[in-house]
């Protein structure tokens, strides 16, 4: 059986075998012989995008505001969700559970998020936005969005905006359905 397996496998590949096959393959003008350019990868550039965002915004946060991104995250998805649990948020975030527990002490203790015990569950506790956490999200979301405008998106059109939103949109969905299983039921 293995003699047989191992004849047919060898049947597919010309003289020469696997490498010869493969040095026969085209291969794409950015590519080299040897792998794909790191800078040719979708998820490089995104992360230079994003490492290069997040650095420029978490500046003017910090001078304006005295927080971070992190923290804006956090702040805004409890502005979003009044009495969300840790739990909840951490799922909506993506934060590290101790991480984002360090986050949520830091806003209470700041005065901009207050914790309460749930009147659903006794063993767990709702976070909620105080007035002055209502009014750092609203000068969070003005500054943040200042920026998007003014200096990552100035050049784009409306309708380069537009589309650069569906498309990214539609790939969230993508990754979604392929961390789902292909059932496209998203978390």
């Amino acid at each position: 059986m293995l003699f047989q397996l191992l004849k047919i496998a060898l049947s597919i590949y010309p003289a020469g075998g696997a490498r010869a096959y493969n040095a026969a393959m085209p291969r794409r003008p950015h590519e080299t012989a040897v792998t794909k350019k790191l800078e040719t990868y979708f998820t490089y550039k995104l992360d230079l995008i994003k490492s290069e965002a997040v650095r420029q915004v978490n500046e003017l946060y910090r001078k304006e505001l005295g927080l971070v991104v992190r923290d804006l995250r956090v702040l805004r998805q409890i502005g979003d969700a009044p009495g969300i649990s840790v739990s909840a948020l951490q799922a909506a975030t993506f934060i590290e559970k101790t991480v984002l527990s360090k986050v949520v002490s830091r806003l209470i203790e700041l005065g901009l998020a207050e914790r309460s015990i749930s009147t659903r569950d006794a063993r767990a506790f709702e976070l909620t936005l105080t007035a002055r956490g209502r009014r750092v999200r609203e000068q969070a979301d003005r500054i943040g969005g200042g920026h998007e405008r003014e200096v990552m998106f100035g050049d784009f059109s409306e309708q380069e905006l537009r589309q650069l939103d569906a498309l990214l949109d539609k790939l969230m969905r993508s990754l979604r359905t392929a961390r789902d299983g292909g059932t496209g039921d998203a978390a």
